[in-house]
Parts: C-alpha cells; sequence; structure tokens
C-alpha cells in the first residue's frame, strides 16, 4: 500500500495543523492510508478526534523515534 499524501490526511482529519517532524508526518501518512484501507474514509472521518488526540499524545510523548 502507498502512504496517503500529507494533503489527503489533512483532508480526511479536517485540519492542516497536525504536529509532528518530517518523519512522524510520514508514519501517520502511513497509518491512516491503513485505516483507510481497514475501515474506509467515512469511519476515519468520523473517528478524526479521536484519532487527532492519539497523534498529539505520541508525538508529544516521542514515541516515535
Amino acid at each position: 500500500m502507498a502512504d496517503l499524501s500529507l494533503e489527503k490526511v489533512f483532508s480526511l482529519l479536517g485540519t492542516q495543523y497536525i504536529k509532528g517532524s518530517d518523519k512522524e508526518l510520514k508514519m501517520l501518512c502511513l497509518r491512516i492510508g491503513e485505516l483507510v484501507e481497514l475501515n474506509g474514509e467515512d469511519w476515519v472521518k468520523e473517528s478524526r478526534q479521536s484519532l487527532l488526540d492519539e497523534w498529539e499524545y505520541i508525538v508529544t510523548q516521542g514515541i516515535i523515534d
């Protein structure tokens, strides 16, 4: 599976302001792409706030090296 573009991820999550380094944002594009494959775009849009909250925690805690 190809990563989603960052613009597509911004669109799905409803914001262009997502924290993270280039490496972290690349990982986010991959993970959101996987969620789209598994659950569909509508599910990602419906779950956007919880996904953004989880992402904020991941970046704040420095979980991705």
